[in-house]
């Protein structure tokens, strides 16, 4: 693996006790997305603001550090995410450096899907362009570890495939 970007954070400690590591991860994302107003090729970016029943945090927070089980299809704490999390903000500015794959997908669905990848550091962020009244936005669907190679095979894949 080679040395990280200079403008890239390292990965943060999780470990402690669940409501502290929780605050401490938050106050990352208030950071990098509440107090800071990202954009990526001119767009603002989004993020999933809404606060389920009972819960205290923002969806598009819980969907930067957890993953959806496959049994239970539970939102479960993802640790690799978890830890990665100072890299989303930065990633995104620094979109056009030269470590950053950045294409647009045509997923099943019809959605047009933009991957921001660190190929080098197993790091992919996954917006989606939308229109608003605003005029056109990215909207952060989550950003994860690419954990193994069937992941990698399909992002690889994915790039192939690229919108042009």
């Amino acid at each position: 693996m080679t040395e990280l970007p200079d403008w890239l954070p390292p990965i943060i400690s999780i470990n402690g006790e669940w409501n502290e590591v929780l605050a401490r991860l938050y106050e990352i994302f208030k950071r990098d997305f509440k107090e800071t107003q990202r954009t990526l090729d001119g767009k603002l970016v989004w993020w999933d603001r809404r606060i389920l029943a009972g819960d205290q945090y923002e969806e598009g927070f819980w969907h930067l550090i957890s993953r959806i089980e496959r049994i239970t299809g539970e939102r479960i704490f993802d640790p690799r995410r978890a830890e990665r999390l100072p890299w989303c903000g930065p990633t995104i500015s620094k979109a056009n450096d030269n470590c950053v794959k950045v294409w647009d997908f045509k997923e099943d669905t019809g959605r047009l899907r933009t991957y921001v990848w660190l190929e080098d550091w197993d790091y992919v962020i996954i917006l989606e362009k939308r229109e608003h009244r605003k005029g056109q936005i990215f909207f952060l669907i989550t950003a994860f570890y690419v954990d193994g190679d069937s992941r990698r095979r399909n992002l690889q894949s994915k790039f192939s495939k690229r919108e042009k």
